[in-house]
């Protein structure tokens, strides 16, 4: 049976790293109009393994000590599947971290139950609704906010251009970080 529940700092040895290897068979592309933002994707020449490590600021001993954050935990029976780490932000939003599911686990509804306690937390804290930050090289976790109701709002092109790996990239291949929101009806 698939539980989610907020996880406190004496907790934490419930969780193990979960690390996010993907075979990437298309890649996003960002298209600008009168609408706003939107994202197409086109396949790869070839299918290709991309990593994508926890993030760094997303330290669950840190999150779980602070009372404007939360680190909620994904379990099927009690073995531990996904993550999400989520804080407030002072413009008004909920600010979602990290999210990851492991990949023998997706598509089941667990990554579905973090967001749910995410916008829980959000309601809890009145906050706008949530925020997503991804890079456009993950296109499986932008189809992922697509999907569950988030709307493209922002990018930020210069975010990741001082990362070692990006700086040896053409600049036309560089990672952008995207911006997804999704508003929380209120009342």
């Amino acid at each position: 049976m698939l539980i989610v529940r907020r996880l406190k700092a004496d907790q934490l040895d419930l969780i193990r790293p979960l690390p996010d290897k993907q075979l990437v068979s298309e890649e996003a592309l960002l298209k600008i109009g009168r609408m706003g933002f939107q994202l197409g994707y086109t396949p790869l020449p070839k299918a290709e393994w991309r990593s994508f490590p926890p993030v760094a600021y997303a330290d669950p001993l840190i999150i779980t000590q602070d009372e404007g954050s939360a680190f909620y935990a994904a379990f099927e029976d009690d073995r531990y599947i996904g993550c999400a780490a989520v804080t407030t932000l002072p413009s008004g939003w909920a600010d979602v971290l990290d999210l990851r599911v492991d990949a023998s686990y997706r598509r089941r509804g667990a990554g579905k139950m973090l967001l749910e306690k995410c916008e829980h937390f959000a309601r809890k804290h009145d906050l706008s609704g949530l925020r997503i930050a991804c890079t456009d090289t993950n296109p499986g976790m932008c189809q992922f906010c697509e999907h569950t109701g988030f709307t493209l709002a922002g990018l930020d092109r210069m975010a990741l251009a001082q990362s070692p790996e990006e700086r040896v990239k053409p600049i036309s291949r560089r990672a952008c970080l995207l911006f997804f929101y999704r508003t929380i009806q209120k009342g």
